[in-house]
């Protein structure tokens, strides 16, 4: 297993993306119609739930933002096949692209109440534009070769009790990392709801600049000259 060298900034950057992903479904769920459109496993439940009948649900909501975010993965998994030889390039791109469609999601948002039951077209509006930004940050940091998920902590949270003396296993030099992973999606999801206080605007804002700055800031450092590699692999 490779071990992660101090200098790299990358497992920092994806614990930051990961706190991201908690303020977007924090706003996602509790402000657009308990949906989600970074974790799609909720949603995909919620349309099992809903197919069976259940109450209190927003089928529509949830395939919004599951198509939203399919789109968005394979606009950015494409993008990263075209930009294979370029690596800096394809990143800087990608955190353009995702961070824009925050935005306009913010804007989007601009005097729309949060709702927990009936949706109105800008609602939809922004549900598919956050989803669309989290599908194509996703698909960038597995193609970069993060196996630490930003969007699947379940997989971090038993990668890191198999791995630690607990689980029977040997800690190794990401164990740290696997932790912060998950207390950072708490975090952010704490965050994302205080943030709603204020408005889906300002919390939308927040995550656009948490991407941004991320994976902006990763393409900024050396680092991000080597080729890609497994990083914090399970």
């Amino acid at each position: 297993m490779p071990v992660p060298a101090r200098s790299d900034p990358l497992p920092k950057v994806l614990i930051a993306l990961t706190a991201v992903t908690g303020i977007v479904d924090a706003v996602a769920f509790l402000g657009l119609g308990q949906v989600f459109t970074a974790f799609m496993t909720g949603n995909i439940l919620f349309l099992g739930f809903a197919l069976a009948g259940g109450e209190g649900l927003a089928p529509l909501g949830s395939l919004t933002a599951l198509g939203g975010f399919v789109v968005g993965a394979v606009t950015g998994s494409r993008l990263g096949v075209a930009t294979a030889a370029r690596l800096r390039r394809w990143l800087l791109a990608s955190a353009v692209i995702a961070s824009v469609l925050l935005v306009a999601a913010a804007l989007a948002a601009v005097g729309l109440e949060t709702v927990r039951g009936h949706l109105v077209p800008r609602h939809y509006a922004v549900i598919v534009l956050t989803a669309l930004a989290m599908g194509v940050r996703s698909a960038t940091m597995w193609r970069l070769g993060a196996i630490l998920n930003t969007t699947l902590v379940t997989g971090t949270l038993v990668t890191w009790i198999r791995k630690s003396t607990l689980g029977g296993g040997t800690p190794d030099a990401f164990q740290p990392y696997r932790a912060d992973a998950v207390v950072a999606v708490f975090g952010g999801a704490a965050v994302g709801a205080l943030l709603l206080r204020v408005g889906l605007t300002t919390a939308l804002l927040v995550a656009a600049a948490g991407v941004l700055t991320g994976i902006g800031g990763y393409v900024a450092h050396p680092a991000s000259r080597q080729t890609p590699g497994k990083q914090l692999s399970g």
